[in-house]
């Protein structure tokens, strides 16, 4: 039967007490949501996600990618193509954007069951991610969360789907317009009933009368909803103990069914049953039944890993919320020319090997060791790691951790890369430091995403 073979997901590393948000002293164990950094944005943690789905994985069979997101930085640009070239994907791979709904997430992955299933594809790789912004001081800013979710569906899963049901709701309970930056909401009472828990209720309720094989008492639920007292509201209605993430990520957009799904999924074991409500105009439930258990815990580390911001202004600066002087310039930003020749190295972090061995990048004709031409072949060092062979701090680079630090590293059997670090105190970094590559985005010169690959110290085996 078709179903979920492997899943991951992505944590950013900064965390945001909420008592900083509300003007108040943070306390060590105090409520917190999680922050996309300056150089994060719905993309790179798209990736990021992914790529912890598919560790120790091969790709060679996946044929769809579908990416869900709210939040994607071009109107008109597919976002699933560049999170299929960051993953080194073929380009006869067919890539899929599901835009403009909170419920983006939960359709995508009924939509690769679906294509899987039918055989249309052989695997399917759904990639869910959101950075919304929610106005300086509003509910949405402080009950978000950013975070991204990946799952692989694949002929004999370890988790099947056996029901559904939907309930679709014409409704304007909050919206964001082409040319707006941050999320809008109608009253809190009438978003919460008729937007959120009225159409939740109905596909909760609706499952259980359609799955009555499965009994119904002794189903997890993995429930998303827009806000902690919405959620206690439904899983009490429903007969619900998750507790979701309230007070840790907060909520994800389209990302938080499918993260919730994974938390579940984490716990679940072998012949329990999974339901999973999501809403987005309307809401959807799918019921999975678990045949085995996750060979590893997914959601956990990631929340062990975490930075906490301590200043207001280090925020404002990361999520570009303060005001300058100067408007920033509206241009056509690096040339299409360039970023096509180099995407490679850009996007894939592609080099070349010689036929004598030698590793090379960025990619050249004339190999620096044995001096022949073009006997070269393509090398990828995304999965690869390495160490910091010696570095600079740079003060000049706008960023809210300034200084940057920027290294030359050496891949393990590779060359040596230029490039920045992240996700690390100026103070933290050293020579011989291990680290491993990420791919983000350097700047928006022209207003949009350039995006390149830096370097993060090692924590543990995956992260």
């Amino acid at each position: 039967m078709t179903g979920i073979a492997t899943y991951g997901c992505y944590l950013p590393l900064r965390r945001l007490p909420l008592a900083l948000l509300q003007g108040r002293k943070p306390t060590e164990d105090g409520p917190e949501r999680t922050v996309a950094w300056a150089d994060e944005d719905a993309i790179t943690m798209a990736v990021a996600a992914a790529r912890d789905c598919l560790t120790g994985r091969g790709r060679d069979a996946i044929d769809l990618v579908l990416f869900a997101s709210t939040t994607y930085a071009f109107a008109e640009k597919q976002g699933a193509r560049i999170v299929a070239r960051a993953l080194g994907l073929p380009a006869a791979v067919q890539t899929v954007d599901v835009a403009h709904s909170l419920r983006g997430g939960t359709q995508a992955l009924r939509a690769a069951l679906d294509a899987v299933a039918a055989g249309s594809a052989r695997e399917a790789l759904v990639v869910a991610a959101d950075c919304r912004m929610g106005a300086p001081g509003s509910e949405i800013e402080r009950n978000g969360g950013d975070a991204a979710v990946a799952f692989l569906v694949a002929a004999g899963g370890i988790v099947t789907l056996v029901g559904s049901a939907e309930q679709g709701e014409e409704i304007v309970d909050v919206w964001r317009r082409a040319d707006d930056r941050f999320v809008h909401g109608w009253e809190e009472r009438f978003r919460t009933q008729h937007g959120y828990l009225e159409p939740a209720l109905k596909v909760g309720w609706s499952l259980r009368e359609r799955c009555t094989a499965a009994k119904a008492d002794s189903w997890r639920w993995a429930i998303s909803a827009p806000d902690a007292r919405s959620h206690a509201t439904l899983a009490k209605k429903l007969g619900a103990s998750h507790p979701g993430y309230w007070g840790k990520i907060g909520f994800a957009g389209a990302a938080d069914a499918l993260l919730q799904l994974a938390g579940a999924l984490d716990e679940a074991e072998a012949g329990a049953h999974v339901a999973l409500i999501g809403g987005g105009d309307g809401a959807e439930a799918l019921l999975f039944a678990v045949s085995r258990p996750s060979a590893r815990a997914v959601v956990a580390p990631w929340l062990g890993r975490r930075k906490v911001i301590d200043s207001m202004e280090r925020y404002r600066r990361a999520r570009d919320l303060t005001i300058t002087e100067y408007p920033t310039a509206d241009d056509q930003g690096i040339s299409a020319t360039v970023h096509f020749r180099e995407r490679d190295e850009d996007i894939s972090l592609v080099g070349q090997r010689c036929a004598c061995g030698a590793h090379q990048f960025p990619k050249g004709r004339v190999c620096v060791r044995c001096g022949k031409r073009d006997r070269w072949q393509d090398e990828s060092y995304a999965e690869a790691r390495g160490r910091v062979v010696t570095y600079t701090l740079d003060a000049f680079f706008p960023s809210p951790d300034s200084p940057v630090p920027v290294a030359i590293v050496a891949v393990d059997d590779g060359p040596r890369i230029h490039m920045q670090l992240a996700d690390i105190d100026a103070r933290e970094v050293a020579i011989d430091l291990p680290v491993r590559f990420v791919f983000r985005r350097i700047h928006q010169v022209g207003r949009r995403p350039n995006y390149f690959w830096k370097a993060i110290p090692i924590v543990g085996d995956r992260l």
